[in-house]
């Protein structure tokens, strides 16, 4: 069964100052479980709705546009093998939402608003995107995997 949950109010001012504040580079990166117990907590809400008992990292990037519609998956593998391999669920946390017009999140079946200090959390396989905006977005997307990508 397909899950998303959305959960609100889920950080402190300083918890979301730090997530903020994290130089996220321009291009997606992977983690160690261990090597940002900061973005841990978000995995460790996630722990409660899917099994990431056997996760030992993590996808992270921050979203910086509206990726159209896609699923999240193992791009390399997809990209030159033509596989689908999942992540163990994703999550988008946003830090901090102003001023926006549109930046919906979207699946087949939903619209989610973005919301400051608003985390979703997903089943693999959900085909999702952002709508166009306008306004000031800070997101984390993070893709818990049980095997190194």
């Amino acid at each position: 069964m397909d899950k998303l949950i959305i959960l609100d109010d889920v950080f402190d001012a300083a918890t979301i100052r730090a997530f903020t504040a994290f130089d996220y580079s321009e291009a997606e990166r992977w983690y160690d479980m261990g090597v940002s117990p900061l973005h841990e907590r978000i995995l460790e809400i996630g722990r409660s709705y899917f099994d990431l008992d056997r996760v030992v990292g993590y996808e992270m990037w921050q979203n910086r546009s509206n990726p159209d519609r896609h699923i999240d998956k193992n791009e390399t593998l997809y990209r030159e093998q033509g596989k689908l391999e999942l992540p163990q669920c994703s999550a988008v946390y946003y830090a901090s939402v102003e001023n926006m017009v549109g930046g919906e999140f979207y699946t087949d079946t939903m619209r989610c608003f973005p919301r400051t200090n608003r985390l979703l959390l997903f089943s693999p396989g959900i085909p999702h995107g952002v709508s166009p905006f306008v306004g000031t977005r800070f997101s984390i997307s993070i893709n818990p995997w049980t095997k190194k990508i």
